[in-house]
């Protein structure tokens, strides 16, 4: 299968290709902006790399050249403020469906898209892939209307359309201010921890569990639309804090206080169903949350 990656160099990205790239009979493409200086050298697995900017993406099928599955994990603006920036999240929706209708013209016979919680909002029950989309971001609207025009574009070549809807992902190389990244930073050097209330209800799932589900659903003829990405353990989030507390034997001392202050915005509860995926994909995921932490310190470097 020759896998052409868009954002390869991205936090998902370089676990694509780590994974991916040592499967039997892949041919990976990484494409990434022409300002990049990432050094590929490192995965021995990537066939080429594509230097293309974003602007550039009507013509990405031409520079990639033919292929089978193509995923699409570029996007400008997915953290903090720049979420409700709405001119700048239409202008990715513009690119990113450029980019779309390339590689489908192309001859891309599986389009995977990079989806988000984000699409749902805020939601007071468990959610599954039913759950009515009703977002209250820019960044979650427009990567809505991803998800529908590329289940249109996809019925109209008829190919398959993927959309893993990710959660909370984290491993090694993450956005250096999500929480669990903070939490390491300041637990290895014993520093206070000051939080908001983390009384929410989420889910993490550690990235390396994320793609080897994404392999299974784009190597499974039958695996199609929308899939929520997640481990299906979701607990408060203060939980989570503390087991990064104990596992790392920090002495720091850790202050809950008020919702004031929250990670991107995002002070509500996430509790998703995972069942679709488990089926579909035949997969569960391998990795502890703690296990998770302690990869991420070691790759990192961090001890």
């Amino acid at each position: 299968m020759k896998v052409a990656v868009a954002g390869a160099n991205s936090f998902i990205g370089r676990e694509i290709l780590k994974i991916f790239g040592f499967k039997n009979n892949m041919e990976i493409t990484a494409i990434v902006r022409r300002d990049c200086t990432f050094d590929f050298s490192l995965y021995e697995n990537v066939y080429k790399v594509v230097q293309c900017d974003m602007e550039e993406y009507r013509s990405l099928g031409e520079m990639v050249g033919k292929g089978d599955c193509f995923i699409n994990l570029s996007w400008n603006g997915s953290r903090g403020a720049a979420r409700q920036n709405a001119e700048l999240q239409k202008r990715n929706y513009q690119l990113y469906m450029d980019a779309m209708r390339s590689m489908a013209d192309t001859g891309y016979t599986i389009l995977v898209t990079a989806g988000s919680q984000a699409e749902y909002g805020r939601c007071k029950s468990v959610i599954t892939e039913q759950t009515l989309m009703n977002p209250n971001t820019e960044y979650g609207r427009y990567k809505a209307e991803v998800y529908f025009d590329v289940a249109e574009l996809a019925k109209k070549y008829n190919i398959r359309f993927i959309e893993p809807r990710y959660f909370s992902l984290y491993g090694p190389y993450d956005y250096n201010k999500t929480l669990i990244m903070t939490c390491i930073r300041k637990f290895m050097k014993n520093e206070e921890c000051i939080l908001n209330d983390c009384s929410q209800i989420w889910d993490y799932l550690y990235v390396t569990d994320a793609v080897e589900a994404l392999y299974s659903l784009c190597i499974s003829d039958g695996a199609c639309g929308v899939y929520n990405f997640a481990s299906g353990r979701h607990r408060m989030l203060k939980e989570f804090v503390m087991d990064i507390h104990r596992g790392i034997r920090s002495r720091s001392n850790v202050c809950f206080e008020s919702l004031a202050s929250s990670y991107d915005g995002l002070i509500y509860d996430l509790r998703p169903s995972v069942n679709k995926l488990m089926r579909d994909a035949d997969w569960k995921p391998s990795t502890t949350f703690i296990e998770g932490i302690r990869k991420i310190i070691r790759e990192c470097k961090l001890l």
